[in-house]
């Protein structure tokens, strides 16, 4: 049960990793020459040299690297445990204390591994992050061309289609490094040449746990904005004009709630298959 508390810790960590790059962004973003503003003389902004983007790209890279690290230390350890349980629950132990052989595995062994991994999915963000930009520079130019905006639009789906495999295949390489302690990229070989060979399975358990997720988060959603929406009409302290939109918020909270917890079986599941 223990397994429960690792999206609350790693919420809190990468909320507290947020607030430190948060703040060491306005800082960066501060460091330059105030000038006026082209066409809003009255306006200041602050001029940045070469090295101060390069460095506040390099910030920005860091955030996603850091986010995608703490991500995949809690998908190892969730699948390291899953692995652990698997081969030992008919055994004496009944599979008892797999969560802490899973911390210590992956803070011992595997930290380069899931660095590596989380600096490959931090690239292809990068790239999707400065292709947004690029596209916002080109403005005009891509809405009025249709073969511009068609190659925008394409490019920017390919660019979200690539990352999401690279999740997809960075997920199963951390459990195929839990199971063989393998380096990442023979694991990630492996994962990916085990899903070609079983794609059959593999689709069918993606499916069903999509499904799970879909309808678990919705449910989750539904029960609490509903409760929430007669707490809120029935309870005399509280006065308000309308419930519904306090009662839609917290659908949208509990439902990322939801999806946090419901995410552990879903990665179980894709280590115990």
């Amino acid at each position: 049960m223990i397994v429960f508390a690792l999206p609350a810790v790693s919420t809190v960590l990468a909320a507290l990793w947020f607030i430190f790059w948060l703040a060491s962004a306005i800082f960066i973003f501060s460091v330059g020459t105030p000038a006026p503003r082209e066409g809003y003389e009255f306006i200041t902004e602050v001029k940045w040299n070469v090295n101060t983007r390069c460095i506040f790209i390099y910030h920005m890279f860091a955030l996603f690297w850091i986010n995608s690290w703490i991500i995949g230390c809690v998908q190892f350890i969730i699948g390291a445990s899953a692995c652990i349980w698997y081969f030992e629950v008919n055994t004496d132990s009944k599979g008892s204390g797999t969560l802490g052989r899973a911390i210590n595995w992956c803070f011992k062994y595997h930290l380069g591994s899931i660095a590596f991994g989380s600096f490959i999915i931090a690239v292809c963000q990068m790239l999707r992050l400065l292709f947004e930009y690029y596209r916002q520079k080109m403005g005009v130019l891509s809405q009025e061309i249709k073969l511009v905006k068609i190659l925008t639009v394409l490019t920017g789906y390919l660019l979200w289609l690539m990352e999401n495999c690279v999740k997809y295949i960075s997920k199963n390489a951390y459990i195929q490094i839990a199971l063989t302690n393998e380096s990442f990229f023979k694991s990630a070989w492996n994962a990916f040449a085990l899903m070609i060979k079983n794609a059959d399975k593999f689709g069918f358990g993606a499916s069903i746990g999509s499904v799970f997720m879909l309808f678990g988060c919705l449910s989750i959603a539904a029960l609490t904005s509903g409760c929430s929406y007669i707490f809120l009409t029935n309870y005399s302290e509280i006065s308000m004009s309308s419930p519904l939109p306090a009662s839609i918020v917290i659908g949208i909270i509990a439902a990322a709630v939801g999806y946090f917890f419901l995410s552990i079986f879903s990665f179980s599941s894709d280590a115990i298959l």
